[in-house]
């Protein structure tokens, strides 16, 4: 995929939220994006002798595009069979002109037309025909063109946050799931157990809404984290590790590519925001239905100038 530079690395961390996807907010405005970029060690060079890089350099040619990050409802002993929905659904929109990056959050219940089947629940869409479907569908509901796409189950995400180290991150509040478990308050490290919590966890005022914010501001650590790595030897290999369990079209080769520039990219910039509106019932279930209106602005504000207003996010 010629062309793509840094950030597209960081989408493979984008991943590792959803579980719930994640991703789409909202991001904590006041530490959670800024940074100082991490400088790669020069090695010594013989004289006479072209050393071969650690990383490939990375394209300079700047782009705009979008990859889907799907979270699937199965693993942790779950089967695939009958719980193979994609309960996380963020759309990562990436200007790398800009050094910007959007994370658009698609509740799971959103009630949408999925080609071939009538109208049902988004999540569902994935169940019906796979990733394929899950693309066409979003890019339907979004108007959004999808180039790339990542998919990562309960046991992946779990697994990546512990290859990762951990995620930090500060809850003002303590997550008590009676039904996943207890995350305190405060500032922490999560492993993947406790990560999966959060990325999971319905129990807050707003449900399902707050979870995705959630998903979000785990993706924006996850970020800091690979931004911290991307520049060590063993960034390479390391790479190639994490993205080896995942579907994804993204190989190998293109996400170590792009890693070294990212590493060099002064701050994390990302927002996010979160589809617009109202739940509501259809066929004796509980849906969302998504204001198509206020959807269109939101999108045209994301790939016009990678702006989530305050009012979506």
């Amino acid at each position: 995929m010629p062309g793509k530079t840094v950030l597209r690395f960081t989408l493979l961390f984008l991943a590792m939220a959803v579980a719930a996807a994640s991703i789409v907010l909202l991001i904590d405005p006041g530490d959670w994006f800024g940074g100082d970029a991490e400088g790669a060690a020069e090695a010594a060079v013989f004289p006479g002798v072209e050393e071969k890089p650690l990383l490939p350099p990375a394209d300079s040619a700047g782009e705009t595009f979008n990859v889907l990050v799907l979270g699937l409802d199965h693993g942790l002993g779950r089967p695939e069979g009958g719980n193979n929905r994609s309960d996380t659904i963020i759309v990562a929109h990436i200007d790398e002109a800009r050094q910007k990056a959007c994370l658009l959050s698609i509740p799971r219940d959103s009630y949408v037309d999925v080609p071939g089947h009538g109208r049902t629940k988004i999540n569902e869409a994935y169940q019906l025909g796979g990733v394929e479907l899950a693309v066409k569908t979003v890019e339907q509901v979004t108007g959004m063109e999808i180039r790339n796409h990542i998919a990562v189950d309960f046991d992946e995400f779990t697994w990546l946050v512990d290859l990762f180290g951990g995620v930090q991150v500060t809850l003002s509040e303590p997550i008590m799931d009676p039904k996943l478990g207890i995350v305190p308050s405060g500032s922490q490290l999560l492993d993947g157990a406790s990560a999966l919590i959060m990325a999971r966890s319905r129990d807050y005022p707003q449900a399902d809404l707050e979870r995705v914010r959630q998903q979000q501001r785990l993706l924006v650590q996850v970020l800091y984290k690979g931004k911290e790595l991307a520049a060590y030897p063993g960034a390479a290999w390391f790479l190639a590790v994490a993205l080896e369990p995942l579907e994804t079209d993204l190989t190998p080769d293109e996400v170590i590519r792009l890693a070294r520039g990212f590493a060099s990219y002064p701050v994390v910039d990302v927002q996010g925001g979160v589809a617009p509106g109202r739940t509501g019932s259809a066929g004796g279930a509980s849906v969302y239905f998504l204001d198509e209106e206020k959807l269109r602005a939101l999108v045209l504000s994301i790939e016009s100038a990678a702006i989530v207003p305050a009012e979506f996010r």
